[in-house]
């Protein structure tokens, strides 16, 4: 009971902790209607009040469509508003809207980040237990790689690249157990070679992942089973060779103290 409260309370703080949002603070008093309607708006918006927020925006856009610059940023904050209300499918394609729209507004890099972000948000969760986070549904988690991926391409030296690239490493870090929970789950039902395409397929799209070093022995392990010591010896070699430190190295080294007639693999 003490634990469910504690969790319950946890989930309660966390709440509390995304609903508050900074103030933005405006410069002078508005030079046009337009902007005056926009600083309402965007006061509503910070205010949590979301469906009002985007109706005034909304409004907004209506009845100054040649007031380009704030039309223009309320297409970005009904985005926004779409987020922290949590409908992040309708704001992951308000974001990528506005990037199609205004490819060279300032803002860009903001809307391609925030996408990602929305992307991020929907993957599976941790706070259930069972099954794993990878093991569930991963669309969203492929979109959240390309997003992130995108935006750090194009925009490696912005503000946020440094938060979107521990989230890509976080996204690859689940992909890639996937990959492994697949081969795993391949090798036990005998089906050597799709345990394959998925051990490679981990060293091929995250080969900076902790977990090649576990795929190429698995890999190794499929390969025995196909009568193919050859390639299993060079996953081996690699293992040894490559991730000395690692918990599968002194298994690598002791099967190719054993079997130092198998000849070496050769392209």
């Amino acid at each position: 009971m003490l634990r469910f409260a504690s969790f319950t309370l946890l989930c309660l703080l966390l709440l509390a902790s995304c609903s508050s949002t900074q103030r933005t603070v405006f410069e002078g008093q508005p030079k046009s209607e337009a902007e005056a309607a926009y600083r309402e708006a965007v006061g509503i918006l910070e205010s949590g009040s979301y469906e009002d927020a985007i109706r005034k925006f909304s409004d907004l856009k209506l009845k100054y469509p040649y007031a380009t610059r704030w039309s223009t940023m309320s297409d970005l904050r009904i985005a926004d508003a779409h987020r922290e209300s949590g409908e992040y499918s309708v704001a992951a394609v308000s974001y990528q809207d506005f990037v199609r729209t205004y490819p060279t507004h300032s803002e860009v890099p903001y809307a391609m980040f925030q996408a990602a972000n929305c992307y991020y948000e929907q993957m599976p969760s941790n706070l259930f237990f069972l099954p794993d986070p990878w093991q569930r549904e991963r669309k969203s988690t492929k979109q959240a790689e390309t997003a992130y991926k995108v935006f750090l391409n194009r925009h490696p030296d912005d503000k946020n690249a440094e938060e979107a690239q521990k989230k890509l490493d976080e996204v690859q870090r689940r992909l890639a157990n996937y990959e492994l929970y697949v081969a795993e789950y391949n090798f036990k039902h005998k089906s050597y070679e799709g345990t394959i395409l998925r051990t490679q397929s981990i060293e091929k799209l995250y080969p900076q992942s902790s977990l090649v070093p576990r795929a190429l022995t698995l890999q190794a392990h499929a390969f025995l089973k196909l009568k193919d010591p050859i390639r299993a010896k060079r996953d081996l070699q690699r293992v040894a060779s490559d991730y000395k430190d690692s918990d599968y190295a002194k298994e690598a080294r002791a099967w190719l103290a054993r079997n130092s007639q198998v000849p070496d693999f050769e392209e």
